[in-house]
């Protein structure tokens, strides 16, 4: 599951659980979230390391002088089954929903999103796009995405209750690079999880259970750079 529910602790006692964020991607350029309702089928993980070898005369191998580490890169592939999401990502994100999307049009649209730059006043400002990923309690990372975002289509095609004939089967994939750096004790305590941003959670958990209409809770901002 992508959000979990804990009882609900404080001046609100109705019956209603609070909603933790555990699969989200948070679109730091237009400040805004999404909750991903499903884990990725495929995750690839991966850290870099360069060293600059140096074969001297008379020497059988090469002297290896350390150069730089990383970029790490997170490679996700989501596969959305559409009959299992037809409900609109309404009140779990602040995103910006048009009334006929499902909540794979959502996702599909914000996952694109997060290529793109957003211009500011007469386009004399660019925010580069920059993302926050976290799936369950293993992986978290912060940074670009670095090539492109890959959407598939596969049938069959389904009539959604507008009418509308869409694919069933939407898989997207993309990958994220890094873009703070870190140290080795820093990797050795956290691992992939490195880097998880408390403020932003912070943020996120209010804007959702506000949203969801558990905390009363006006004009919440999501914004962490």
């Amino acid at each position: 599951m992508a959000v979990s529910s804990i009882p609900l602790i404080g001046q609100n006692k109705e019956n209603r659980p609070l909603l933790m964020i555990e699969n989200y991607v948070y679109l730091h350029h237009l400040d805004e979230f999404i909750i991903i309702p499903t884990y990725p089928e495929h995750i690839t993980d991966t850290s870099i390391v360069n060293f600059t070898p140096n074969t001297p005369l008379a020497r059988s191998a090469p002297i290896y002088s350390y150069s730089s580490s990383g970029p790490r890169s997170v490679g996700f592939s989501f596969k959305l089954h559409r009959e299992l999401m037809k409900q609109v990502n309404y009140k779990k994100s602040n995103a910006k929903v048009t009334i006929t999307d499902d909540y794979v049009d959502t996702l599909i649209k914000y996952l694109q999103a997060a290529a793109y730059p957003k211009y500011g006043d007469a386009e004399k400002l660019v925010d580069p796009p920059l993302v926050s990923v976290r799936i369950g309690d293993d992986i978290y990372i912060k940074g670009i995405i670095n090539g492109s975002v890959q959407t598939d289509y596969d049938l069959p095609i389904i009539t959604d209750e507008n009418g509308n004939d869409k694919y069933a089967m939407v898989t997207i994939g993309f990958t994220v690079n890094e873009v703070d750096p870190y140290d080795a004790d820093t990797v050795a305590m956290a691992g992939s999880f490195r880097g998880l941003n408390a403020s932003l959670e912070r943020n996120l958990w209010k804007a959702s259970n506000s949203l969801s209409g558990n905390l009363i809770d006006g004009g919440v901002n999501t914004s962490v750079r």
